[in-house]
């Protein structure tokens, strides 16, 4: 039955609204608001511009919508109204520039959408999931490590890495952030666990950071997570705070080794230079004895050719000086001369050379007697041996 107010006529089903009647409607309901406590507005609030009338806005949309007529047709065409009203604001999805959509249709991937303005079925028949793709994501931490020598190093580590395919990093993990921090601290301590503490210490290059950043990302793609390390780096490596003093002392014990390791160097390659010194000089030394040697050789074998020219010439005489010559030098060699024979032998032998030990004018002691005839001395070589040889 078509809603009226009460002490009104009824009105037929068929029969629509007249502007008079909407206008007599608007007479009585301000009378009645008239006739309330208070200028007609409830909380007796005569003056009260922002009190809200829900009684008049339900008899607005009442009056609205009554246009369209009363019973089922009426509210078939308020139910298309709301599904074209839902169509319209739910089947419109802007995907910004630096974003990648992902369309699911009941729940299932239909495909990636790029950026733009895009339609589709609304909610909940279809669901778009908005990835930021252009944003440069990071993970960063100081944690603690053991080193290869079994060492504790705090190792101050980031690493920034963006999504390159939306699809796998929503569905291929269940959760890819912490997938991607457990993964970073997997590879990071295996990585860390191959070095000592001072090759830590003293990284100078990025080869540390390019290993962990390969079998980062290797393991990341086996995981299909459609993420993509761009930069991975160590900004410090130290000592946890409790073995600091103990790991001052290892420092100082270690630089004391490399003075003592320098300190042995310089003193080894002074020596070495000593030595190269003492070679060249062995060697200049041994060329110039050489030198004379061959000089010598040279003139002793010129000489023997002078001789044997002269042996050739005169072979008695020349036989005779030679032996000559060769008795001298034996015997200014020899001090001493034993005489074996009976007869009466004079030796002329050149005085021996002046002892610093020895004065020069000491008188020579006298032969004991019984003993072989004293033998004279005289400053001019032997040139004659009488009663035979001695």
């Amino acid at each position: 039955m078509p809603w009226k107010e009460p002490g009104d006529k009824p009105r037929e089903p068929n029969e629509t609204w007249s502007s008079g009647d909407r206008s007599g409607d608007r007479d009585r309901s301000g009378d009645r608001q008239n006739s309330r406590p208070g200028g007609g507005r409830p909380g007796g609030s005569s003056g009260g511009g922002n009190d809200f009338d829900v009684e008049a806005l339900l008899r607005r949309l009442r009056q609205r919508f009554s246009r369209f007529g009363g019973g089922p047709s009426g509210l078939l065409v308020l139910v298309v109204v709301a599904i074209i009203v839902w169509f319209a604001a739910g089947s419109w999805t802007l995907i910004d520039a630096r974003e990648a959509g992902i369309l699911l249709r009941f729940g299932q991937y239909q495909g990636t959408l790029q950026p733009g303005l895009h339609m589709h079925l609304p909610r909940p028949f279809a669901t778009v999931l908005k990835v930021d793709v252009g944003r440069s994501r990071t993970v960063s931490d100081q944690i603690r490590m053991l080193t290869r020598d079994g060492q504790i190093a705090l190792v101050d580590f980031f690493v920034q890495y963006k999504v390159t395919d939306p699809r796998k990093f929503e569905f291929a993990v269940r959760e890819p952030e912490d997938a991607m921090r457990q993964a970073t601290l997997a590879v990071l301590r295996a990585q860390v666990g191959t070095q000592t503490m001072q090759q830590l210490s003293g990284l100078t290059d990025s080869t540390l950071t390019d290993r962990i950043k390969a079998n980062l990302q290797q393991r990341l793609d086996g995981y299909g997570s459609g993420i993509e390390v761009t930069e991975v780096g160590i900004q410090n490596v130290s000592v946890p705070q409790e073995v600091e003093a103990a790991w001052d002392d290892i420092g100082n014990a270690r630089q004391d080794t490399q003075r003592m390791e320098s300190d042995a160097r310089a003193a080894a390659a002074k020596a070495e230079s000593d030595a190269r010194a003492q070679a060249e000089q062995m060697r200049a030394d041994a060329d110039t004895y050489r030198t004379g040697r061959i000089a010598a050789a040279q003139g002793e074998a010129a000489r023997f050719n002078q001789v044997l020219n002269a042996y050739r010439a005169a072979p008695d005489v020349t036989r005779r000086k030679l032996w000559l010559q060769t008795m001298q030098e034996v015997l200014a060699q020899n001090r001493t001369v034993i005489n074996a024979g009976g007869g009466n032998v004079i030796i002329q032998m050149p005085p021996p050379a002046t002892s610093v030990h020895e004065p020069a004018n000491m008188p020579e002691p006298a032969p004991p007697s019984g003993s072989a005839p004293a033998v004279r001395k005289n400053p001019q070589p032997a040139h004659k041996i009488k009663g035979g040889a001695a």
